[in-house]
């Protein structure tokens, strides 16, 4: 399961990475997007960071059930929002961004996730 989840959000960061890159070359050449696009790049790095945190937690909750140990658990849901609010708050505070490009950004890497899992287990199933 570690190859597995690894190997999605790996896929999944390169894609992510590959589409701020994207956008990257978008906001240079389309002057008019620049609002829209800066929003989507704002909100993509924060949906990145949140897709690799949940990860980490996904891992230690593996980890957790080998090893047996009865102790409390958290998926790190409130530090995932509050880095979500932190991103939305800069966004809202800048002019040049838009907020609700920003929120739609925040949300593609754990979107980019389904496809991404379906083609991993596709290819390791043959």
């Amino acid at each position: 399961m570690n190859d597995l989840t690894t190997s999605i959000v790996n896929i999944v960061t390169r894609v992510t990475i590959l589409l701020l890159a994207a956008f990257f070359l978008g906001w240079a050449l389309y002057p008019v997007y620049q609002s829209e696009i800066s929003g989507l790049i704002l909100g993509l790095v924060g949906g990145l960071f949140n897709v690799r945190y949940l990860s980490i937690k996904v891992r230690q909750l593996a980890e957790l059930a080998v090893s047996q140990e009865r102790r409390r658990f958290s998926f790190g849901f409130v530090t995932r929002l509050c880095i979500a609010f932190l991103i939305v708050m800069v966004a809202a505070k800048l002019e040049q961004v838009s907020l609700g490009a920003t929120v739609i950004g925040l949300f593609i890497p754990q979107l980019l996730t389904v496809p991404v899992s379906i083609i991993v287990s596709l290819r390791n199933k043959n």
